[in-house]
C-alpha cells in the first residue's frame, strides 16, 4: 500500500468514528476562573458552553486529561476534564452536565449554534 492509499484509508476510518456533537453549544464571551488541580487559579474568556462542556481562551498551559474546576455564574464551581488544547484555546468536558437554565451566561445570550 502507498502513502496516498495508506492516507485514504486513515481519513476513511477517523470519519468512520466521528460522532457529531449531541448537544448545541451556546456562545459565550465571558471571563471565568478555572481552578487547577494544584488548587491555582488562573482567569480564562469562556467562548461557548454546552450542558457537557466548554471551550475557553487560556493563555497557561494546561495538562490535557487534567481535572480542573470552572466557576459557572449561577451554578458555581463545575468539576471538568480538559479535554484537549490548541495554542491558547482548550476544551473541557464537565464530569456531571450542567442545567444551562440556571447559567447566568446563557439567560443572557440565548445563542445557540451546533457543529
Amino acid at each position: 500500500m502507498d502513502q496516498a492509499q495508506s492516507l485514504s484509508t486513515l481519513v476513511r476510518d477517523e470519519a468512520a468514528s466521528f460522532r457529531p456533537r449531541r448537544e448545541g453549544r451556546h456562545e459565550v464571551d465571558a471571563v471565568a476562573t478555572l481552578a487547577r488541580e494544584c488548587r491555582r487559579r488562573i482567569e480564562v474568556r469562556v467562548r461557548n458552553l454546552s450542558t457537557t462542556g466548554f471551550m475557553a481562551d487560556c493563555v497557561e498551559p494546561v495538562r490535557i486529561g487534567s481535572y480542573i474546576s470552572l466557576d459557572v455564574p449561577g451554578i458555581g464551581p463545575v468539576q471538568a476534564q480538559v479535554r484537549w488544547q490548541l495554542g491558547r484555546c482548550l476544551g473541557g468536558m464537565f464530569l456531571d452536565p450542567i442545567s444551562l437554565s440556571r447559567c447566568e451566561w446563557t439567560a443572557r445570550s440565548g445563542t445557540l449554534f451546533s457543529g
